[in-house]
Parts: structure tokens; sequence; C-alpha cells
């Protein structure tokens, strides 16, 4: 630059001289040699050149120019794309390591953390990572070799001044450090707050309709705002880093410029240095601090990717304390001989409380052991450590008689076939659910193992048979149809160890006694470990075991267990079973079975099947069933008749949000595509919206606008004062003294003014950005958690036009929603930022132009030619980037989804073999988009080039231009140089804008998705005020349900209830009870009740009013729950129980868990009623005493309405009775209804109601129903044959 204006120099020179004394170039040139021009400078005279040898040595400066250009557009196209490939890439491997990693850590580690947690964290602090390694990168080194360059010429030029100026360097250097070291501390306080409000986020949408139930929305937004609050804090304390450093290090570096003009005008005075060489060093030293400082904003980033990559490579490099992939792996498949030995345990997360005291039992090969005894007593922790999901804490556990922690872990967990109380499928269809760890398996062998467990026949009823997808943790289907799909994976393996922990639990009678009886089978030749609660399903077991707290009180079979007439005994009469009566039952069953065949088979089912199959789906070919099939054939298929089972509704799923509905796992790599959402861009932005959110944060916001104002304003005025102070170096003596010091002024005051504006502009809109994205995640979750049930079912955030999730729409998951709070509520941060640097530059563009305009109208016109182009590489750059954040957002909601699905369910994952399956699941939702990514990298890296080169053809113009126009008389030099100054400092402002308004466009996107799911109105609101309110004691609970027909929001065409011109009426304070097998929809009626869905024909009364016509949550306040699976909160046991009454006092909670029985066991806990639940999948209480804690939130609440569905099929034979009479004493004087597939539980209700495919086929009570021999007698006989015994 300073060649160029010395070049300049000589141009004005020869135009000069020439116009003063008439002389041509030549004789011009010889009258400087021979010195016969008077008053001409020395130093200047040196300058002189003709006006050939101008243009020549001119042509050769913009060929340089030229080539810098074309370098510069190469350079910027190959760092962009290939770092920001890289970036991509090895974020992707990141990802995938991470989670890796996470799925290979032990069962004790994940009860420490949330699943939500970690799968936010997978997303939102690889963004930061990515954030880090890609163009901004290229973005630091491009700035230190520029800074390294721009030095080593300045020193060239002139040391003396180069090493005066450089002092700022260091100075600069500590201001960075300190920012950045603000910067990461903070950072990382933020994702460890953002990670905590994934897992809270996460537990919520699982866990929807307890929370709808309850009325807790509130309680659980409060409890989303407390832990949001200090993020937003640190976001502040970072914005007032940020603007208070990057301000000194502007306000030092315009300062230093004044050590230039004032020490710069003395050397040229001493004759130390040409004027030339003071300028080289001005501009090096200029150019290369301009470079640093910029660095210091790319800084940030880093500082806050080095945040986020320490915590997830502490994940990545964590060693799982049991390692899976060590050990012995015998070459014969094991015998099945177990024995426990002394055996002592606690949970880590409980290191005070002693699970298991000692135990020692036995197991030989192809025995069976029964395992029984009180909710908590340690039986299905043995089940655990058999898993090796925890190690013991002493004692031996063998296996085959080596100690179970010599073998490999994957070939022990082979050996064993696992069922659990709680079934866990995953989100696919029900051949892969089955096959998912025997990928080799035939069609064949899947459908035997299914017809073993069961389940082939309903199976073959789902719309699509086999290929049917389960939804998210097997929500699309009831418990007693994902209970035997289980049991039909774990056969698959045909393991030689069998561990059933209430493999049947979830079962109705019918189903229970065919799969007991498939069980059994199964478990022929196998060691079989049985935890059971109904004592009738272990009577023949070889060994029967007994525990109390932890210890082995009684083992035998169970007849030597019956004559000791103790504990066992006791509990066997709790049950009564009687077992001398079981050959009379099971002759009464089989005339029965002679004398109904023919008529039940013909005439009932056929007769509905008729029905059904019309009503439900005509194009279903079934081939007609002969007349001669048994009754017991025909129980097989008693439970999950034609219907694809409809209980997204059902209260029991700890999970509610179904998933992509695949029809086919085939399908899988077009999930991408046909999700594509709408993207927007800068003029579809809601301007007035965006304003109206902001209002309250209007100081911030104006701070931040006038410091963009005044930093726009700050270049233009740079490039004039700039300008103007060259011509100090041309005067002489104190002139050239006292013009170098008002000049040097005038940069401090520049350098002052920029600090204050810098600070303002950054700080006031970091802030407002904090403000911003605190108010919106606020929101977001606000509308998220008020939204009917149905929206967590389907795929639609919206208009509230909602889907079907039919075979080509991806569904919503707990995953995606929770990636959506995380991504783009993260985006929309820095968008006031990223408008306010739009505005700065504008202020620039027409400052710059306002002096370009005063000073050379017809060179500024020349040079606006060039404008468009400057714009062009800046709209290409925002196009892609624009796509690439939409591809972005389905990559991360996609593999986010895998993540949480593997993360919940990691002990199934675990006992399943199936970390190396989920990891490459994910790796294959990570790499399917990564080639498109690739191709838009290419696209937008043209742009950032073209935006590069383009400035260095545009000084070559201007140039050009300039010097013709001054060898002319057009313009002064001095006036060119402003002109030039000022276009080519406004290109750089908008070249600058390539990178932010990408930035813009993304956080546009993000606050308009943002928008349509705060704006979304729930289709069942719970915060209408509206609607009908009694006084205390006003409802009396009359119910009604009458020609009911429903369907659910995410499966329209499948119907679920058709009750016809049937009606179920239950009066004040009677019990009414719902049976029926697995998914003939007993549970949706109930969530009909407090309006989880609205009925699609039909009534739902209350005391002869509709439920509609009530006001909502006054409603749910009078009904009570207690679900199948019981849906408890990762908070402490009080906080849960809280839940039913939020202002319940002490006194209170701890009646209502008398009245659960679980009181003694909550005051044995270290914590006592503040000891943490655990969340879903790694809860720390065994099943029983989850539903106590259930039972106890739905006692507390002393509910008009009280609706039970398999409240007690959790709970063991001695809880099971404390609690059944506790239910029933708090039953007294409500109107309840209850779910039971053990009928001894229901004989007394005063109305039962037979359900079969959505239909009631019988209704009356016990009595009537057993003198009718139809549906509910069959179903009597099957299960409790002991239930006409009991008086």
């Amino acid at each position: 630059m300073g060649d160029i204006i010395e070049l300049f120099m000589s141009l004005v020179m020869l135009v000069t001289l020439r116009k003063e004394t008439g002389l041509d170039d030549i004789a011009l040139k010889q009258a400087i040699k021979i010195g016969s021009i008077p008053g001409l400078d020395p130093s200047l005279a040196a300058l002189f050149m003709t006006k050939d040898e101008f243009w020549h040595e001119f042509h050769i400066y913009m060929l340089y120019f030229g080539l810098i250009g074309i370098m510069a557009f190469i350079a910027t196209f190959l760092m962009d794309a290939f770092l920001t490939i890289t970036s991509t890439r090895q974020t992707t491997r990141i990802r995938g390591l991470t989670f890796k990693s996470i799925i290979k850590q032990e069962i004790a580690w994940h009860e420490k953390t949330s699943p939500g947690e970690l799968a936010s964290r997978i997303i939102s602090d690889t963004m930061l990572i990515e954030d880090g390694m890609g163009f901004k990168l290229g973005s630091v080194i491009q700035s230190v070799v520029t800074f390294i360059g721009c030095f080593i010429l300045a020193y060239i030029s002139g040391w003396k001044l180069s090493l005066m100026m450089s002092i700022i360097i260091p100075i600069i250097f500590i201001i960075v450090m300190i920012m950045s070291i603000i910067l990461k501390i903070y950072t990382k306080k933020s994702q460890d707050g953002y990670a905590e409000l994934g897992g809270i986020a996460q537990e919520a949408f699982s866990q929807i309709r307890t929370i709808v139930s309850f009325g807790t929305e509130q309680k659980e937004i409060d409890r989303y705002v407390e832990k949001l609050k200090p993020t937003r804090r640190y976001g502040i304390i970072k914005g007032h880093t940020l603007g208070i450093c990057l301000g000194l290090v502007f306000c030092i570096i315009y300062s230093s410029f004044a050590i230039a003009f004032i020490k710069g005008t003395r050397f040229i005075r001493d004759n130390e240095m040409s004027y030339g060489n003071v300028l080289n060093v001005f501009m090096g030293i200029m150019m290369g601090a301009m470079t640093l400082s910029g660095v210091g904003a790319t800084l940030s980033a880093f500082s806050e990717a080095i945040g986020a990559a320490t915590i997830i490579y502490d994940i990545i490099e964590r060693k799982p304390l049991i390692n899976t992939n060590t050990g012995y792996i015998p070459d014969e498949p094991t015998q099945g001989h177990i024995e426990f030995q002394d055996v002592h345990f606690n949970y880590p997360s409980r290191p005070d409380v002693e699970i298991l005291k000692g135990i020692s039992f036995k197991c030989l090969p192809g025995q069976t052991v029964a395992l029984v005894g009180a909710s908590g007593s340690g039986k299905s922790t043995t089940v655990q450590l058999l898993e090796r999901f925890y190690n013991k804490k002493s004692g031996r556990i063998l296996i085959d008689g080596k100690d179970i922690e010599e073998y490999n872990i994957k070939w022990i967990r082979s050996q064993i076939g696992l069922v659990s109380q709680e079934p866990t499928l995953f989100d696919a269809s029900v051949t892969k659910n089955i096959s998912i760890n025997t990928p080799d398996a035939s069609k064949e062998q899947v459908e035997e193992a299914a017809k073993l467990a069961n389940a082939h026949d309903f199976i073959m009823k789902l719309s699509n048979g086999y290929d049917t997808s389960t939804g998210e943790r097997g929500l699309q289907l009831s418990g007693g149809q994902k209970q035997r799909i289980c049991i039909a994976r774990a056969l698959m393996k045909n393991p030689k160890i069998l561990l059933l922990d209430e493999a049947t639990s979830a079962l109705d009678n019918q189903s229970e006694k065919i799969v007991q009886s498939a069980l059994e089978s199964a478990a022929s030749g196998r060691t079989t470990l049985v935890i059971a609660h109904r004592l009738s399903t272990v009577k023949n077991a070889d060994l029967i075991i007994v525990l109390e707290k932890g210890s082995i009180i009684e083992s035998g079979t169970h007849d030597e267990l019956m004559a000791l007439k103790q504990y066992y005994y006791n509990l066997v009469k709790n049950q009564e079973i009687k077992v001398e009566e079981e050959k009379i039952k099971d002759e009464i069953e089989m005339e029965n079975e002679n004398e109904n065949e023919n008529e039940y088979s013909t005439t009932d089912i056929n007769k509905s099947q008729e029905s059904n199959l019309n009503e439900i789906d005509r194009n279903q070919n079934i081939s007609s069933r002969s007349q001669s099939k048994s009754l017991s054939q025909n129980l097989n298929s008693y439970d999950d008749y034609t219907m694809e089972n409809p209980i997204v509704g059902r209260i029991s799923s700890n999970l509610t949000l179904s998933l992509n509905s695949l029809s086919n796992g085939t399908k899988n790599q077009y999930i991408i595509e046909e999700r594509r959402e709408k993207s927007y861009g800068f003029k579809d932005m809601p301007w007035k919206k965006y304003i109206n959110i902001n209002k309250p944060y209007w100081l911030p916001n104006i701070l931040g606008f006038f410091g963009s104002a005044c930093n726009g304003a700050i270049q233009p005025a740079f490039a004039f004062i700039f300008s103007s102070a060259l011509n100090t170096f041309t005067k002489h003596g104190d002139d050239l003294i006292k013009g170098g010091e008002f000049w040097g002024l005038m940069f401090i005051l520049l350098g002052v003014c920029n600090f204050i504006f810098f600070y303002c502009n950054l700080g006031g809109f970091f802030i407002a950005g904090e403000h911003l994205s605190y108010e919106l995640r606020r929101r977001m979750y606000n509308s998220m958690i008020r939204q009917e049930v149905g929206f967590f079912d389907t795929n639609d955030i919206g208009d509230g036009s909602e889907k079907s999730s039919g075979p080509n729409n991806n569904t919503a998951s707990t995953g995606t929603l929770t990636a959506k709070l995380a991504t783009e509520a993260s985006l929309v941060i820095g968008l006031n930022l990223n408008i306010g640097t739009i505005f700065q530059q504008l202020v620039t563009v027409i400052g710059g132009f306002c002096i370009a305009f005063i000073y050379g109208w017809k060179l500024t016109l020349i040079l606006l030619i060039l404008v468009p182009f400057l714009f062009i590489g800046s709209y290409v750059r925002m196009q892609s980037i624009k796509n690439r954040s939409q591809e972005n957002r389905n990559v991360f909601e996609s593999s986010s989804k895998v993540a949480c699905e593997a993360i919940i369910s990691i002990k199934t994952v675990a006992a399943l073999n199936l970390e190396d399956y989920f990891e490459n699941l994910y790796y294959q939702k990570l790499d399917e988009p990564t080639k498109r990514l690739e191709r838009r990298a290419y696209i937008s890296a043209i742009g950032t080039g073209f935006s590069n080169a383009i400035a260095f053809f545009a000084y070559m113009v201007g140039y050009w231009i300039g010097a013709v126009f001054i060898e002319k008389g057009y313009m002064e030099f001095n006036n060119m140089f402003k002109v030039v100054m000022a276009i080519i400092l406004t290109a750089m402002a908008v070249g600058q804008s390539s990178s932010i308004a990408p930035e813009a466009n993304k956080a546009i996107e993000a606050f308009i998705h943002i928008l349509e799911i705060i704006e979304r109105k729930s289709r069942i609101n719970a915060e209408d005020e509206h609607g009908i309110k009694k006084e205390e004691d006003g409802l009396n609970g009359d119910l009604e349900f009458k020609n009911i027909f429903f369907s659910y929001p995410s499966r329209p065409n499948v119907t679920v209830l058709q009750m016809g011109d049937k009606q179920i009426k239950i009066p004040t304070g009677k019990m009414c009870a719902f049976v029926g097998g697995s998914g003939c929809g007993k549970s949706t009626i109930i969530g009909l009740l407090p309006r989880w869905y609205d009925v699609t024909e039909g009534s739902v009364k209350v005391d002869d009013v509709e439920n509609k016509e009530y006001n909502i949550k006054w409603l749910r306040q009078q009904i009570g729950i207690v679900n199948q699976e019981p849906c408890l909160f990762n908070i402490s046991i009080k906080e849960n129980i809280k839940y039913g009454k939020l202002d319940a006092t002490d006194e209170e909670i701890y009646e209502a868990c008398k009245k659960a029985n679980i009181h003694d066991f909550i005051m044995s806990l270290p914590e006592k009623y503040d000891t943490l639940v655990g969340g879903l999948g790694t809860s720390q209480m065994s099943g029983g005493q989850k539903q106590r804690i259930a039972i106890a939130r739905a006692m507390i609440r002393n509910p008009k309405i009280l609706l039970l569905d398999e409240a007690t099929s959790a709970l063991d034979a001695e809880s099971e009775l404390i609690v059944q009479k506790a239910l029933e004493e708090a039953s007294e004087g409500r109107t309840t209804i209850t779910i039971a597939h053990r009928l001894s539980t229901i004989k007394d209700a005063a109305q039962i109601c037979v359900f079969k495919d959505g239909r009631i086929i019988e209704m009356g009570n016990h009595e009537d129903l057993m003198k009718q021999k139809g549906e509910y007698y069959n179903m009597v006989l099957a299960g409790d044959g002991d239930v006409e015994k009991k008086k």
C-alpha cells in the first residue's frame, strides 16, 4: 500500500510540475536531474518518473492485484470447502464416538445421568465443536499468517517505528487470554445447564400423560424455568466480557496509530525514514493488528468449542468400570449351572443400603428356580447381577463352576434370555424387534418364536402383519402384546439360561395361562430363574427361594414349603391359591371346553370376526376359520383379535410419543428426504412479532443499535481521517510535527469512541440475545407441555393440522422434541447481534458512499458498478447455508431419536448385546445426509471465495480509474484516495456480511420454527378458564359412556372403540370393572374421561353433563389415576407424591404412603422422603416400590373418581393384599373404574364390562356373568379358578 501511494505521489508530482512549468516529461526529467526547478524538495525529486515509466510500474502493481485476487479466490474456496467438510466429518465422528462410549458405559453410570441430558449433549456440545473447527479455524489461521506477514514487511520498512507500535501486541494478547478464560468457564456452565434442561424436558415429554392427569403442567414449567435462569445469567456475563475485551482491543489498535503519526513525522523530519517507509510500517502494523483483533471475536467460538469438547472427550475417553470386551469365551455353550455363594450387594447410587445380605443358592442345569418375596427384597437384583449390570460387593457368582467375572460379558449375555417386568421394545417392525439380536434369523424362525410366545395370531392381525412398526418403546401395542413380543425375542437366541422377571405380569388371565405354558415348554432343558408375584405360576418349580429384605428365609419345593406353614405358606394363603382344588378346576375346564366348543367357536368368535373385519379393515384378507377349532386355539386369539393394537393411550407407557411408523425398515433411508420441513429466509421474518418479543429488553437493544450505528460510522470516519492524515507527510518542519500530533490525537479519540461503541453494541445485543433465548425457551416449553396428548403422538408442530403417521410420515418423538428445544433456541441467541451487525454494515455503506460522493462523484459512480458483484458471493453463500442448516436440523433430530431410544432402554440394550446394532444405526442416521452437506459446502465456498476476491478487483478498478482521473486533472490525489478508501472499506464491510448473513438466516429460520410451536393452540386446552366448576363436594361422580366411536389422532384410519348403541352407566360411589384381552380398548376408554383425547362420536358424561362442558383443570382435579406402569419423575419421593396435591403437608404425605404400604420402606432409606427416584430406564427402585409411590400419589388427592389401570400388577402377594385393601377402602364412596387381569380382584364390582376388539360384549355383575357362561365365564376358568370359591 505504501509503495502504491508513493507511485501515486509520483503521478501527482508529474501532473503538478507539468501544469506549473509547461514542460513535457523528458524535459522535466532533465530539469530535475540538473536541479533547475527551484524549491523542489530533494526527497520528492527522487520520486519523479515520466508518464510511460509510471504506467509501466502501475501495470505491474495492477497485475499483482489481479494475481492476488485469483489466489484469494482459490485459497478461500479451498479453505472454506475443505474445512467445512472436515469439520462436518469430524463432528459426525465425534458424535458417533460419544454415542458409542455412552452406550458402552456400565448401568451405574447411566443411573447418575438423564437420557435427555446425554442426548442433548451429543447435539449442542458437538455443534459448538463443529463451529470451532470449520471456517472459523481457517479464518484464524489466515489472520495469524496475515499478521505475521504484515509485521515482517513493517519491520523491513522501519524496525524502530515497528518496535514502538508493537507494544500493543502483548497488551492485546493479555486481554484476549483473559477473555478466553472467562468465556471457557461460563460456556461450560451454560452447556451443563442446557444438558440438565434437556433431561428435564425429555422426562416431561415422556410422561406427559401423568403431567396432564395431575394438572401439574405449571409445576413442570416452573421446574424447567428454575434451571433455565442460571443459563441466562451466564450468557449475560459472557456478553459483558466480549463487549469490554473486544472494545479494549480496538481502542488500543486505533490509539496505536497515534504512535505512527507522532513518531513517524519526527523520523521523516530527521531523515531517518522516508514517508513511503513510514506508510509501509503504518499500514503493516494496522493491517496486522486489525486481523489479530478479528481473531478475538472468533476466539470466543474456540473457547466455547474447547469447553464443550472437554465434556464430550471426557465421555469418549471414559473407560467403563465393567468392560464388556474382555474375559474368557468358552468354545461350548454354557451348561447352565448357576451358583450364588454368600453374595452381598449395594447399588452404587445408594451405597449405604445393603440390598443382598449374603445369599447363597444353586441352580442345576435344566432346573427351574423361583424367587419370591415382597417388592424390594432383592429378587430383580439377583437377575441384574447375573446379567453383569453391576458388580457384586463380595461373595461369588459361579456359572459352570467358574466365577462370572472371569467370563466375557457379551458371551454371558448371549447365553441368557431375559424377559423383564417392564417390557421394552424398539421403534422398528415387529420382525425386527423379535430378531433384533439374531439378525440372520429367517422369517420362519421369527414366526416360530412368536407362536411359542402366543404372539403370532395378534401380529398377523396388525395392519402390516410382521412389518408393522411397534412405535417408540412399543407404544403402538398394549402391555400384554409387548410382553409376548419380548418373550419371543428372548426365545429367538435359544438361550441355555432363561431369566423371567415377572414375565407375565402384564397379561390377562387367558393370555397368561397360554404364555405360562409356552414358557414352561420353552424352559424345558434350560436353566430357568423365575421371579413371580403370582405364586400359582411357580408352584411347579424345582426350587422356590423366599427372599425377605435381601436374605433367604426359606427354600424348598412348593410342597415342602407348604408343609413348613411359615412365610411362603402365608403368602400362598394370602393369594388363596387352593392347590388341592387345581385338579377340580382343570376338570371343570375340560368339561366346559367340550360343552362350549362348537357353540363358542362358531357363533361368538366368527360373528364378531365378520363385523369387525367389515368395519375396521375391508381390505384385509382373512381366511375363514374352520368351525372345528378348539376352544384353546380360539383362546390364543382371544385378546388380540383384528385390531392393530390401539393402545397409544396406554396409561402404562413410560414413553408416550410414537415415532416414525415406517411400515418397514427398508424405508429408513428416505427419512431425511421425507421429513424436510419448509425452509425460511429473510423475506419470511415476522418482524412485528420479533419486535414485540424484544420489547421488554428495549434498553440493551437500544444500546446495541446505538453501538451498531456508531460502529458503522467508525469505518468511514477512519477512512476519512486516514486519507486526510496522509497529507501531513508531505509537509515540512513544524507543520509536519504539529500535523502528526493533531492526527495522532484524532486516532486516540477514535479508539476511545470505538471502545464505548463496541461495548454498547456487543454487550447490549448479547444481553438482549440471552434474554430473548431465555424467553423463547420458556415460551416454547410452556407451549409444548400444554399441548394435548395427541400432539405428542403426531408429527405436526405447525398449524395444528395433525398428520397421521402413515408409512411415509416420520412422527414426533421425545428425542426430536428435546432436540428442537436445544437447537432452535440456541440458534436464536445471535439473532439480535446479527441483525445489529447487518444494521452496522448498512451504516458503513451509507457513510462510505456519502464520503465517496462528496469527494469524487464520477469515480464513485464508476465504482458502484462493482457493488452488485460484491453481493453475489454473499447471496450464493447464504442460499447454500440456508439449505445446509435445514439438513443439519434433520440430522440432529433423526440421530437424536436413535440416541434417546437406546439410552432410555439401556438395560435392554445391554442384556441383548445391542450396543453394536445401535452404534451402526446411529452412524447410518449421521452418514445419510453427509454427501448432500458436502456438496453444499462446495457451493458455499464458491460464494465465500468470490466475496474475498472481488475486493482486490475493486482495488484494481479504483486505482486504475483514479490514476486516469488524476492524470487528466479531473481529481486531486487527496480526494481520489478518500473515495477509494471509503469504497474499499465499504466493500470489506459487505464482504463481512457474507459470513454474518447466513448466521442471521439460520437464526431467523429457527425463530420462525419456534414461533410455530409457541403459537400452536392446544386442541384440548387445560388453561382454558371456561367451563363448569362446581362447589366443593358438588360433584357426585355419576359416569356415562355412550355410543362411543374413537380413533387415535396418530392413526385416524384405525378404529379403536366402537361401542355402537351400547352404553356404560356407573352410579355415584360404585365400582365398575373393565376386563378383556390386551389391546381391546380398556385403557383407551379410561383416557377419554380426563380428556387426554376427545371422542370422535358419542359422549362421555359426568353427572349427566358432557365432560367437554366442564372446566378441564377442575375436572382433572376430581380424578385420581394409578397406571399399570408407574410413571415417576427423577425427583425426590416427596416431590413425586406431591404431584397428586401440590400443597400437601408432610402429614398428608405420610398418611397416603401408609395407605399405600410404602411408608416403612421409605423410612428405611438413608435420605428417607428426599431420596431421588431415578430416571427412566435407570430407576433405583423396584416395580412394586414405584407402583406404591404412584398409588400414594393418587390417594393424596382424595378424588371423587378413581381410575385404576392394573394398579396392583407389579406388586408381590403381600403388598398386593394390603394395597388392594387400601384401594378398596380408598374407593369407598368414590366412583371407581378398575382394569384388572386378575379377576379375583374385581369380583365384588357392582358392574363388570367385558371388552373385545373395542366393543362391549358382556355387562353385568360377577354372578350374572358367571350364569351366562360366556366370555367372562371362560376367562375366570382360564385364570382364577379360585374366584368362585372366595367368600
